[in-house]
């Protein structure tokens, strides 16, 4: 249990920087990015066994796969400033109904019915955010739901078709997300802050290590347990942070909207 809960606070130390760093008007998180994806390239390479092949499938989707790393950290950041911590994270966490969704479509899988429950809840979390006089809010809310879902189902579908190289392929996402970031900064001449890279290397320690604890936390805890308890406890403890750190308002939709994420989390994951 005690690794499930390291887990927890590396993803909640994590949402908290970025908050941090929104509230601190921050011009561009590139360089950071940049910092956090060498570190995650560099462990994954040193920890990575030697001389073991990988696919033409392997590289391609990894590529495609470290954009959309990429892509969901910047969308996450933004909607964090935007739409404030707990409700982010709830977001990112309910995007797992997009993988779920498409092992019952593409890969047949089962659906039961309390998953199914789950992912009404969930969808009927977002219609409490639908206001139309915060549109800009709503839309950072559903880019986040839509780029968390298509990352969590590219390691679903990484499991289903490719080699089985994990190592190899999480290494090919980091290395091209760091490789992506660094293009984008050299294009748009954003200039290099060796603070911010600096704070992207920090950030990058629990950024691998919210995985590695999970993993490890999994040889002693079934994960019909552990992935309910890591989800709902990430969320619960993201909206302590945003009442006690951030001094957050929350009204009584903001509260039934996290009972419904809360509740929604533990029926996808029965």
């Amino acid at each position: 249990m005690l690794y499930l809960l390291l887990s927890v606070l590396c993803s909640v130390l994590i949402a908290n920087f970025l908050m941090l760093m929104g509230r601190r008007g921050q011009t561009s998180m590139l360089p950071v990015f940049l910092g956090n994806y060498f570190v995650a390239s560099l462990s994954s390479y040193l920890t990575m066994p030697r001389l073991v092949p990988t696919t033409a499938f392997d590289l391609g989707f990894g590529i495609i796969t470290g954009a959309l790393f990429l892509g969901n950290f910047w969308v996450y950041q933004k909607c964090i400033a935007c739409n404030g911590l707990s409700l982010s994270v709830g977001v990112m966490r309910i995007a797992m109904i997009v993988p779920v969704l498409v092992a019952v479509v593409w890969f047949q899988e089962q659906l039961g019915i309390l998953n199914g429950l789950g992912i009404v809840l969930g969808l009927a979390a977002f219609t409490l955010k639908s206001d139309p006089k915060a549109l800009h809010s709503f839309l950072w809310i559903v880019g986040l739901f839509a780029i968390s879902g298509l990352t969590d189902a590219s390691l679903k579908i990484f499991k289903e078709l490719g080699s089985g190289n994990e190592a190899g392929f999480v290494y090919i996402i980091f290395t091209s997300a760091f490789v992506f970031t660094l293009l984008l900064i050299l294009v748009g001449r954003i200039r290099f802050t060796w603070q911010g890279i600096l704070l992207g290397c920090l950030l990058g320690v629990p950024n691998r290590y919210s995985t590695v604890f999970f993993l490890k936390g999994l040889d002693s805890i079934p994960a019909a347990l552990a992935y309910p308890i890591v989800a709902v406890s990430i969320v619960l403890l993201s909206i302590v942070s945003d009442l006690a750190i951030w001094h957050k308002q929350a009204s009584r939709r903001d509260v039934l909207l996290w009972a419904l994420l809360l509740v929604s989390l533990v029926l996808l994951n029965l």
